[in-house]
This record gives structure tokens, sequence and C-alpha cells, in this order.
């Protein structure tokens, strides 16, 4: 796992494009602590130069032979290379029989002889997570590629005479070659989902490679061109077999991706929570390698006595024989989780993200690669959404108006900061529309259309409805069952937006690398395929992966509820957080003395309705409804807007 950054440009200045990128690849050390490393090419004949930046966290064959940019035998092709390329053992014979001779033992290596040898086509070869970019001189081209599911990020920023791109939007940033602007459409998406959705970013002008894309820069003339080479396909063998045919093709497959994915020359470990996906990941783990390292974090602290899952994790290791460690964190200060915001570069509202943060950090003091079992939720309807659109189905027969009539009483209790019940069926009932995925956008995310309004300033009265981006992703799938393409819907958006989002971000800025074998591009496919029915049945969820993985859970933990991985974030917002608001409405308070003078200045400056903001606090503080999300949310909005518009945090710099 590194970090990669580089530039296009049309100025011949070389000693001043090798100090930029220098600049760049610094702000990417803490993706590659281990080494970096730079290289300028402004070859005669090509009107444009290009420099390329890599920061290593060493994997894979740990000798100076691994580092980069690395290039062919004659340099008229290079690389630099973030990720893991699971089946390059497997493609390196086929390499070597072709003729290609290799320098070193790395998966590095493999791409570029696997490019020369095929192309473009290289990447449909590719098992992996991956963010790439490959400088061919001789085609006089350079290609950016990402991952079939979107694990590792690639930003990048096209403008006349320059291309820039870069692991992490800071990169681009500190390049000196972007000029900064608001995208006031990515904002209102924000405010919808708590994420900007893919591929666009919080910066006008800076896009994300979508998954499973390439874009390829033509160095004569600058011009770029967006190429998709993969997408889930229906695959009707799969969708007619019968259960106990798909039992052994998932065991079969998702053990294939774990082995694959165990091989390692450094400290290597599975982060196990005692749910399902984990334990699944752990037993296979423990199959492939009799000496597999499992690891639960415990947090300390009141507040996360019912989050803590060291007794189900316990449980299942002894069940499954791993050898367990159990790592303690201190109680976390939920004023830390603002100063996370450097590490997205764009407003990011789940909190989540910090318990990921406390995790990483823990374990990367035992382990430099961990495994975790992220994508089963998505892949095997996990998350009780997905219960909800089958009722409502159900249901369908009944007039909304009718049924939202019966859910009216429900507004009339208080919301438990401790359960999402109360919460989840009053959005059900008020939620409930005839559009589906305006429905599905209200029980699953937070501002709706209307609130935004309400919220949201002059700033964006040109922005169009949110929705957009599930709609888009829902036309996309082409998958028989209706169910399987809302899942499919969640793969293209919830997941690569927030869970892979602040995975990659959270665990690379402490220099852990995280695998995901349950996102094996095949393992993916093969999922989506599978009947619903298999997946969802009578409110129990992911029945055919408990089915097939029988034997790695102990009764107890077959039978437990789905704990989600959450922080009791009502408790800080009432404790701690709400003061950020008290202190931008007042002109002194202690906390801008800790965060700075101008807290509250997207409300000063009429970006945000305050009095808007006053309603939910209202309502928050008095029990009517639980709006720790959706403060939150402003919150990490206006730390955000503090740090890279206004600039104010960081001395004027936006890096």
């Amino acid at each position: 796992m590194c970090g990669i950054c580089g530039i296009v440009t049309s100025d011949p200045g070389t000693s001043e494009l090798e100090h930029t990128v220098w600049q760049m690849t610094a702000t990417l050390r803490h993706r590659g602590p281990d080494g970096c490393g730079v290289k300028i090419c402004a070859p005669p004949g090509i009107p444009r130069a290009v420099a390329l930046g890599h920061t290593r966290l060493a994997i894979i064959d740990l000798s100076q032979a691994g580092i980069q940019p690395m290039s062919n035998e004659d340099g008229s092709v290079w690389v630099v290379f973030n990720g893991e390329i699971y089946n390059f053992q497997e493609l390196r014979p086929e390499l070597e029989a072709s003729g290609h001779r290799f320098k070193s033992h790395t998966d590095t290596e493999v791409i570029i002889h696997l490019y020369e040898e095929l192309g473009t086509a290289w990447v449909t070869r590719l098992n992996g997570m991956f963010a790439v970019g490959i400088l061919d001189l001789r085609k006089g081209q350079l290609i950016l590629a990402r991952d079939h599911v979107g694990i590792k990020p690639l930003y990048y920023s096209d403008q006349p005479d320059r291309f820039v791109f870069g692991s992490e939007i800071k990169t681009i940033l500190a390049s000196g070659l972007y000029n900064l602007h608001v995208n006031w459409q990515a904002i209102y998406d924000y405010f919808t989902y708590l994420y900007v959705p893919c591929p666009a970013t919080a910066f006008g002008g800076i896009r994300q490679v979508p998954p499973a894309h390439q874009l390829i820069v033509d160095l004569s003339d600058g011009s770029t061109r967006l190429e998709p080479y993969w997408q889930v396909r229906r695959l009707d063998d799969v969708e007619q077999a019968p259960l106990e045919e798909l039992k052994v093709q998932v065991r079969t497959l998702l053990g294939d991706s774990v082995r694959r994915q165990m091989v390692s020359d450094v400290p290597l470990g599975i982060f196990l929570s005692g749910g399902v996906d984990s334990t699944i990941v752990a037993g296979l783990a423990r199959d492939a390698d009799a000496s597999a390292r499992t690891f639960t974090v415990t947090f300390e602290g009141e507040d996360f006595a019912a989050y803590n899952e060291q007794d189900s994790a316990r449980i299942v290791s002894e069940f499954i024989g791993t050898d367990h460690h159990e790592l303690s964190v201190p109680p976390p200060d939920p004023m830390e989780i603002l100063n996370l915001v450097t590490s997205f570069d764009q407003p990011f509202g789940n909190p989540t993200f910090y318990l990921m943060h406390l995790i990483s950090k823990r374990a990367r003091g035992d382990v430099t690669v961990a495994l975790s079992g992220v994508g089963g939720d998505e892949l095997f309807a996990g998350y009780p959404r997905y219960r909800a659109v089958q009722l409502a189905r159900q249901a369908d027969w009944m007039p909304h108006a009718l049924l939202k009539a019966g859910g009216k009483p429900l507004g009339l209790f208080r919301d438990s900061y401790r359960s999402m019940r109360l919460r989840r069926a009053r959005e059900f009932f008020e939620g409930l529309d005839d559009d589906f995925v305006r429905q599905f956008a209200k029980w699953t995310y937070f501002f709706d259309e209307a609130n935004k309004r309400s919220l949201l300033g002059r700033h964006f009265d040109g922005c169009v409805t949110s929705d957009r981006s599930l709609r888009s992703a829902l036309e996309r799938s082409t998958l028989a069952d209706a169910d399987n393409r809302v899942l499919h819907m969640d793969v293209q958006t919830f997941l690569v937006d927030n869970l892979l989002e602040y995975s990659d971000k959270m665990s690379m800025a402490v220099g852990l690398e995280t695998r995901l074998p349950l996102l094996d591009h095949r393992f993916v496919e093969l999922s989506l395929n599978m009947p619903f029915r298999y997946k969802l049945r009578s409110g129990r969820s992911k029945i055919l992966l408990r089915e097939a993985f029988a034997d790695f859970f102990p009764s107890a933990a077959l039978k437990a509820p789905k704990r989600g991985f959450n922080v009791p974030l009502a408790q800080w917002i009432l404790r701690t957080l709400d003061d950020y608001f008290e202190a931008g409405s007042r002109s002194a308070h202690p906390l801008k003395d800790m965060l700075g003078q101008d807290i509250g200045i997207t409300w000063r400056e009429g970006i945000i309705d305050f009095s808007v903001v006053q309603q939910l606090r209202d309502q928050f503080r008095q029990g009517k409804r639980d709006n720790s999300y959706k403060l939150f949310a402003v919150i990490m909005f206006d730390v955000w807007w503090r740090t890279y518009i206004d600039g104010s945090l960081l001395g004027d710099r936006c890096l």
C-alpha cells in the first residue's frame, strides 16, 4: 500500500516540476512511510513533460528492488502503484514464458510487464485493489486505473495545459497547479449522504477516477478519455443454481480470495468482531494458516459498553482456533474527531470513521496488514433497510397516505439515544413514496430535499436533487432480481463513497494496509447474482453465508443479533460536541481558544441558516428527535470550510 501522484504539463521547466512533485509526494508520507521516489520524464518528441511521485509502504519484497517509480528494462514504461495485486504470483510465470525478465519479486513489476504484453487490456487480468499510473513513453500516454470495486482512491484535476493526479485530494492542492473553487452541488449532496458521491469531490475541477475505469491522457495534445473495463454481469447459471451448489461456490471462491490476500512479507492479522462477515474471514484464514492471528479492539469507558465485542469475538476465536489478541483503546475524546477532517480533504459526516481511526492506530503496533469483513452487508442484505424494502413491497396494495397516517402516532414518542428502532419505524412510514429511489433515500440517509432547502443558503439555488446518484446506480445494474439491484446500487454508492472511503483514509493515515476478501470482484459478481431469497427471509439476513460456513459459528454466535459498527454519537453531541454550536454563536467561548476563533463561519456568512440548526438542536435536546447525525454533518462541514476554504486552520494554506 502506498501513495501515488503525478503531473502532466506543457511547461518545460523540469527543475520546477521536480520541486512540485516532491512537494506533492510529501503530503503522502503517511501512506508510505518506508520510502519515496520521483521520476521526471521530458523526452524529445513529446510536447508534455511528466512527473511521477511515490511513497512506499513495503509489504511484498521489502528490498530496494521494490522502490518506485519503477520501469521496464529500457525505461520506456514507468509505473506508480498503490495497492496489492493478489494474483501476481500466477501472472508472473506467464509473463516470464513470454520473454519478460524480472529484477524484483514485487507485484508492481508484474503490472509493468502485463501492460507491455496486453496494452490497455492489462487491467482485465488483475485481481486486487489498486490505483495505478502507467507512463508509456513509446505511445505517448499516461494511463490511470482504479480497481474493480473502488477500494483504493484516485483523484485528478484536468485543466488547460496541465493534468494533476494523486491518491488524496491534498496532493493536488499541494501542487499549486489547481485553482481552488467550491463544488456547491457536491456540498448539497453531502448533506443528504454525509459523503460526497463519486466521481465528484467538494472541489470544482477535482474528480475521482470511478471504480473499474481507466483514464487515458494523450501526451501529444493533453486530451483525456475515460473507459470502463469491468461491470457486474448477469449470470443466468447462478440465478438458477440450487442452494447447495451456491454454498459450495461461495465457500470455494471466498476461500480462494482469503488465501490470496494472506500473502505478505510483513506481520498480518484479521479484524474479528464476532459478527458473520469477520468470523467467516477469520475461519478461512485459520484454514489457510494454522497460526492466523485475530484482533479485537475493546473500548474503555461507559459510552462504549454496548459497543464492545470482545465477548463474542473471544467465543468465536476459541471455537475456530485462532491466536487471538484483544487491543484495549482508552476512552476517546470526541473533539479529536474534528481534527481528522484533513484525512478526507472534503466533508465527511459518518462518525464511524473515528472508530476505524482508533482501531487502525492501535492495531498498527502489532501488524502492518489487516484483513476485514467489509462488504458482507451490501452483498448479503445485512442492513435493516433491505427488510424495509421488502416490507414496503408487501404492503404496496395499501395506499401510502393511509400507511403514513397509521404511522403518525410514532411521532408522539421520544427518540431513544441508545436504540434506533423507533427512529427507523417512524422514518419507514414518513419515507413511503411512490418513487422507489426517493423512498430509499429517505429511509437510508439524512437531510431530504425539503430539509436542505431550509438549511442551505443562496449558493445552492441551482442544485439538482441528490437522489440522482442512487437513481443512476440503480439504472446501471442489469441484474435480474429487483432486490439484488438494490444491493448493487448500494455497492456502487454507499459502499464505495462511505465504507471504503473511511476504511482507506483512516487505515492509511497510520500506515496500515486493510484488505477486504469479500470485495474480490469475482466474489462480488457471484454474490450479487445469487437469488435474494437465499440472503434475506423472514427478517433473517445473510442466510446463505450462515449456512455455507455453519462450521465456523458456535451456536451462540449464530443466534446473536447484528451489532452495528457505530459510535455513541447522540451522547457525544449532548455532552461535548454541542459546545461547537455554542462557541459559534458567541463572541467568546473557551472552545474558540482550542479550535479557532472563526467557529461557525459557515452560518455567519449565510452558507447555512443557523435558525434551522437551532431547531434541530432544540428537538434533539428535548428528546423529540435524534438529530445527532444531522448536527454532526453541520459541524464537520464548518470544520472543513474553515480548514480548506477559509483557510484559517492551516494558515491560509490548503494542504
